[in-house]
């Protein structure tokens, strides 16, 4: 009795091309979705059967990973408020999630770019609006102060970006390795900004449903998130060059071989271009997001100039007052060996997977390549945080965590530097 072939075609997921030879079937692209076996069954087995073949896995991982994190999270709001001498009611307990850069999206939230911005002071055109609005819509249904609404639009990002990343990495690699993926992401010193009320959870599940949707061939799927990551931040208009990279590959590198879907790759920076018109229309600024820069006096450098001003800053000033530029440098250093180790070396990555380690390159280099100044112990501002998105750094060290004694050292550093960041930032210290 024959075995059925399994239908793959399912969202998400695109067919294998095959070549009959006789008895057998020989695969003409190699680098495509690995058919998952579908036992046989006495009729056709329903769409949401099939849903559930390929993405059960993928939810019950991101989901417990997800539940670890909220009680990771809760654990230390509490232990952080051990520190304080009165009783503390439990809405200021979860209000204290709102530190910082927090203040700037709930104006947005709740007020719009006209509750600060002045010609004087344009910080706050520096902040892409879609976190902003989803909380706005959210707070309309979510009891409580906006940060509540915060809360919950990044926990919402948190779950959906973990039930990616885990069906990315088993996609191409396997389980194993998409677990790790999730547990080193998760267990970073600053990875808890993923459950604040800060965009860096929204823009990683947008980037990496993306890249998952070019992997798979629905480039309209993957121009959709695209441009909502462009709509976050800056820097998801850098997901142009894994589309223009997987779209050529994907062809042979032939033009002959393009078809009207090429198109697909225009919706990428639309998300940026909506936000460029509406400071155009409102503040007769197009450019805003980027002359808003110069009120936190970034400025566009080289990689080398913020590096070595670090390096020099942290060697010449005491480590007491000092160690958030030492995060942020171990962060910067730690992201571009990882990357490096994408392209040399035992973990090196296959021809077909060159899509990952361009993207984390071109996202290493946007968050290096624009310091403050001139102080020269603070030029990689956020840079601790912002390398949370650069997700392909992280899947590249699940595989080195293959070795037991790294990932033991690992996930003990990690977890130790998480715990003290995360209560001192819940007692309104600065951390990035």
């Amino acid at each position: 009795m024959t075995r059925p072939t399994p239908d793959t075609t399912v969202l998400g997921e695109a067919p294998r091309a095959s070549v009959s030879t006789g008895r057998h079937a020989r695969v003409t692209d190699t680098s495509e979705i690995p058919v998952v076996p579908v036992e046989p069954s006495a009729g056709t087995p329903g769409r949401l059967a099939i849903v559930r073949g390929w993405y059960g896995g993928s939810l019950f991982a991101g989901a417990s990973t997800w539940l670890l994190c909220m009680c990771n999270a809760m654990l230390l709001t509490y232990f952080a408020h051990l520190l304080k001498p009165t009783p503390t009611s439990w809405k200021v307990l979860v209000g204290a999630w709102g530190q910082w850069d927090w203040g700037f999206y709930r104006i947005i939230a709740t007020d719009g770019y006209d509750g600060m911005y002045t010609p004087q002071d344009t910080r706050i055109g520096a902040f892409f609006p879609l976190y902003g609005l989803l909380v706005r819509w959210f707070d309309w249904v979510v009891p409580g102060p906006p940060v509540f609404a915060g809360l919950v639009v990044s926990s919402l990002a948190l779950l959906g970006m973990l039930v990616m990343l885990h069906r990315l990495v088993s996609r191409e690699f396997d389980e194993r390795t998409a677990n790790r993926a999730m547990a080193v992401l998760v267990v970073f010193p600053t990875a808890f900004f993923l459950v604040a009320p800060y965009p860096s959870g929204l823009i990683l599940f947008f980037s990496i449903t993306c890249v998952y949707a070019l992997r798979t061939g629905h480039w309209w799927i993957a121009g959709v998130f695209a441009a909502l990551a462009s709509g976050t931040r800056a820097s998801g208009v850098l997901l142009a060059v894994p589309f223009a990279y997987e779209y050529l590959r994907q062809h042979e590198f032939k033009l002959r071989r393009f078809r009207w879907d090429v198109l697909a790759i225009g919706l990428v920076p639309m998300g940026l271009v909506a936000y460029a018109a509406y400071t155009q229309h409102v503040y007769g600024d197009a450019l805003l997001f980027s002359h808003a820069q110069a009120n936190w006096g970034r400025h566009f450098a080289g990689p080398w100039v913020s590096i070595g001003d670090t390096i020099h800053g942290v060697a010449t000033t005491p480590i007491s007052v000092n160690q958030v530029n030492v995060l942020n440098l171990g962060a910067v250093l730690l992201t571009g060996a990882l990357l490096t180790l994408s392209f040399v070396g035992p973990w090196k990555l296959p021809r077909h997977l060159l899509a990952l380690p361009l993207l984390g390159i071109m996202q290493w280099l946007f968050i290096v390549s624009f310091p403050t100044g001139p102080e020269p112990t603070g030029r990689l501002p956020s840079a601790s945080r912002h390398v949370l998105e650069i997700f392909p750094a992280f899947i590249l060290l699940a595989r080195v965590a293959q070795r037991r004694y790294l990932a033991h050292a690992y996930f003990y550093l990690a977890l130790t530097v998480q715990g003290a960041v995360t209560i001192h930032y819940l007692n309104s210290g600065w951390i990035a």
